[in-house]
């Protein structure tokens, strides 16, 4: 016993010499890195608690003009985003702001260009022509309605697979007799669905192989004409009676991990860049408007954790959380033709409880932010939708770098920092 307590004394003896070797700086970065890596393996719901003292050691380092480096700000984050809480974010941030180890946060809300008004309704844009002409030529919202589309495509696939299963199997329950219609019924759905989607294929590829082989067909066949999609029954070959199927089958069986990470870095991205403390991979309706709400709170309940928001309910912070919303439907949909891994029905959502909201909490303020009606409304999307766009296009190298980051499967959100900030 003895021998082992002087081997215990002799290791503590050199942990206290390793430990006082270093600067102040190193010992901070250690402690706090130390300190967020218990909030980190620890129990979600005691991160809060767990907060305390990073925060309160960070505050500390601020105040002996210590700068903190990378590792312990990317921990710092991360142990924040255990605690799933705004306030806390923006106190962590805020702090990392005054530290000087963090710059980019927010930095890009000043080049938001607000909406112009375009009836008696006010909002914030002024009444400049210019942008009064864009909002005018902006192109509608992309519709979704995968609720319908995947119905339709379930529905498609149990007749054709009843119908196979029929002919594969119908022997052995003596359904011969019914093989026959099985048969008719595959051949006109399958036909019908290519001919309707691919028609414009299904025509080049006939004319071109008619082209090569001219010398060899009758000239009876040389003086047909391939039909038009204007001329077919029904408007088969536009795609208009069978494209919500096709859109289905592709939402059903498509399992894309780089789109995904693509509509998540745009997300995080434009919080960050926006200066919004909510860094959800999959930006949702519920979680903004809850940030909304919360920040028309003037103090924060705990300050030892809890930082002050700014205040969203107005014309610019409804717009900022709507941009944020719609920053993964502007990736998806400048990379691909069918919404998969957006939603854009999230930011309508959003407007929705808002409005709800601003009822059931009397909050002249959120009310007057508001679109006034449905018209407004989509604007609002419309409007935001482009900005995303616009935000996304001019910082697409570093969105790309985020995203191939996602793509990795071990990015954190103290991660996806790191390289907004450029370490």
């Amino acid at each position: 016993m003895e021998n082992g307590g002087m081997i215990l004394a002799s290791d503590k003896n050199l942990l206290n010499m390793a430990f006082s070797s270093l600067d102040d700086k190193d010992k901070y970065e250690t402690v706090l890195t130390g300190l967020c890596a218990k909030v980190i393996d620890g129990d979600i719901s005691s991160a809060k608690e767990g907060l305390v003292d990073p925060i309160r050691l960070i505050e500390e380092m601020n105040s002996s003009r210590i700068l903190a480096g990378p590792r312990s700000i990317i921990s710092l984050v991360d142990a924040t985003a255990m605690a799933s809480d705004a306030r806390i974010m923006a106190k962590s941030l805020s702090l990392a702001i005054k530290n000087g180890a963090i710059s980019n946060y927010g930095t890009l809300q000043n080049t938001i260009n607000p909406i112009p008004r375009t009836s008696n309704f006010t909002p914030f844009g002024g009444n400049k022509q210019a942008n009064i002409e864009r909002l005018q030529s902006l192109p509608a919202v992309p519709d979704d309605d995968r609720a319908a589309e995947i119905s339709q495509a379930v529905t498609f696939a149990t007749v054709v697979g009843s119908c196979v299963a029929i002919n594969v199997f119908g022997g052995f329950f003596g359904l011969d007799d019914v093989t026959p219609w099985t048969n008719l019924i595959l051949g006109i759905m399958i036909t019908t669905v290519v001919v309707d989607n691919f028609f414009d294929v299904i025509v080049m590829g006939g004319s071109a192989v008619a082209k090569m082989n001219e010398d060899k067909l009758p000239d009876s066949a040389k003086n047909i004409n391939a039909p038009k999609k204007e001329e077919m029954p029904l408007g088969l070959g536009t795609g208009s009676m069978t494209g919500t199927i096709v859109r289905g089958l592709t939402r059903l069986l498509s399992v894309n991990t780089e789109r995904d990470c693509q509509c998540e870095a745009a997300s995080v991205f434009a919080a960050y860049s926006l200066g919004l403390p909510c860094f959800a991979f999959q930006p949702n309706a519920l979680e903004g408007a809850a940030l909304v709400v919360e920040s028309i709170k003037s103090e924060p309940d705990n300050i030892a954790v809890e930082g002050k928001l700014d205040n969203l309910a107005s014309d610019v912070g409804i717009l900022k959380v709507l941009i944020w919303l719609m920053a993964p439907v502007a990736m998806e949909i400048s990379k691909y033709p069918q919404l998969i891994s957006s939603d854009p029905r999230e930011a309508l959502g959003f407007l929705q409880r808002l409005n709800e909201k601003s009822q059931s909490i009397q909050s002249d303020e959120l009310r007057d932010a508001l679109p006034a009606d449905d018209t407004q409304a989509n604007e609002y999307l419309r409007w935001a939708l482009a900005e995303a766009d616009l935000l996304l296009r001019n910082d697409r190298k570093l969105v790309e770098n985020l995203s191939e980051a996602l793509a990795g499967g071990a990015a954190t959100v103290g991660d996806c920092v790191a390289i907004l900030e450029y370490w």
